[in-house]
């Protein structure tokens, strides 16, 4: 009847596991509901069904309308907006703490070979387990080191006269 209760020809599911059950189930119960509505409406005239699609396009248009205005015209039950506040666990980057780190070029680059030795255990099954361990023992070490680099790459913009290049 409708074009879009139509099965379709091939759609590949890009989703696995569990979320690929559950959308096959929910597949099922939307073609089933379809069946049963177009059994329902398969007895209407085109102009029944017409009628119908106009009442139930003013029926939830206009409770959309009233939803919108309501909201707009009553002012008592707004919605406040509170600031949001930082978590002592999280440390907010400082400017001074950054000019006092200091790194040589030895430091830097035992940090890149940390980078690439934890990125080389992405490659393997066996590395994965042990660069999730790593992360998992030390959470915030990932992301230190990325804010070291940074900072290193922010000392070499700067001169020794203090003034960026």
């Amino acid at each position: 009847m409708l074009k879009f209760f139509r099965k379709k020809k091939e759609s590949p599911l890009l989703i696995s596991g569990v979320f690929q059950k559950l959308g096959r189930k929910i597949e099922t119960k939307q073609r089933k509901a379809a069946e049963y509505l177009n059994r329902k409406t398969a007895t209407l005239n085109s102009r029944q069904q017409l009628i119908g699609l106009v009442l139930f396009c003013l029926l939830f248009g206009s409770s959309s309308a009233f939803t919108i205005w309501y909201s707009l015209k009553s002012s008592e039950k707004t919605i406040k907006v509170q600031p949001i506040s930082i978590p002592q666990t999280v440390e907010v980057p400082n400017e001074d703490l950054q000019a006092k780190l200091l790194l040589t070029d030895q430091e830097i680059e035992n940090i890149r070979l940390i980078r690439r030795h934890l990125d080389s255990l992405l490659l393997t099954k066996s590395g994965r387990i042990i660069y999730d361990s790593i992360a998992h023992v030390r959470p915030g070490l990932l992301d230190s080191l990325v804010y070291i680099e940074r900072v290193y790459h922010k000392q070499l913009k700067i001169n020794e006269d203090g003034k960026e290049k």
